[in-house]
């Protein structure tokens, strides 16, 4: 699950990010790159520390348990910032807006800040903390499938169709426990449940007056 996050990340971001000299992407912002940086450090960092844990390295993995700390705790201000900013230099600018309505940035990153900061506090229970972990790190994803369903034309709209391939990755979590357990365990049915709950919620906002005003009022 860690490599398939990897590759759909870099996937994702190849044309405007990783390869972007190759397709010609226009340059980048200071915060951009700086956001780049930042969120690829995490999806690398979960990879290794999923491979710590498969070498039998739990020490390891467990003082860079602290750095993953750290650097959740600047992802989430970041992420924030970053989707409200890119929107506003947009506005500013009069360009198009730039990517999708801010609801889905913003829900992620506090699906992700949710997820991430159960898995950390119930660490010592390693069959729930896999879980939330992997969950919370699935919730970031939704902005590389976005893109991904953009590029590849699968008829639906990007926000939509993140949202909808990040549920795969549920499905394939809900489909190890059934094999592997013969029923959900309860951090798949919670984290899972609070996953697509997020979802619905960010939806229905992006259609309700009241969050149009308000997101219009942050991003000028």
């Amino acid at each position: 699950m860690a490599i398939v996050m990897l590759v759909a990340t870099f996937v994702g971001f190849a044309p405007s990010y990783f390869l972007a000299p190759v397709f010609g992407a226009k340059p980048l912002s200071v915060l951009l790159h700086v956001h780049g940086v930042v969120f690829t450090a995490w999806i690398m960092l979960y990879v290794a520390q999923t491979m710590l844990i498969s070498a039998g390295r739990a020490d390891i993995h467990r003082i860079a348990g602290y750095a993953a700390v750290v650097l959740a705790g600047v992802m989430v201000p970041l992420g924030i910032a970053t989707a409200i900013i890119t929107k506003r230099v947009a506005f500013a600018h009069h360009l198009p807006p730039q990517g999708p309505p801010l609801v889905f940035p913003l829900g992620a990153i506090l699906t992700f800040a949710v997820l991430i900061g159960a898995g950390v506090t119930i660490r010592k229970r390693a069959a729930w903390h896999k879980r939330l972990m992997l969950l919370g790190t699935a919730a970031i994803l939704t902005t590389p499938l976005a893109r991904i369903t953009r590029f590849t034309h699968i008829g639906l709209t990007p926000a939509l169709g993140g949202m909808i391939l990040t549920d795969i990755l549920l499905a394939a979590l809900i489909l190890h426990d059934v094999r592997t357990r013969g029923r959900l365990h309860p951090a798949t049915i919670w984290g899972g449940g609070f996953f697509l709950a997020t979802q619905v919620l960010r939806l229905a906002l992006n259609a309700a007056p009241a969050w149009q005003a308000f997101a219009k009022g942050l991003t000028g």
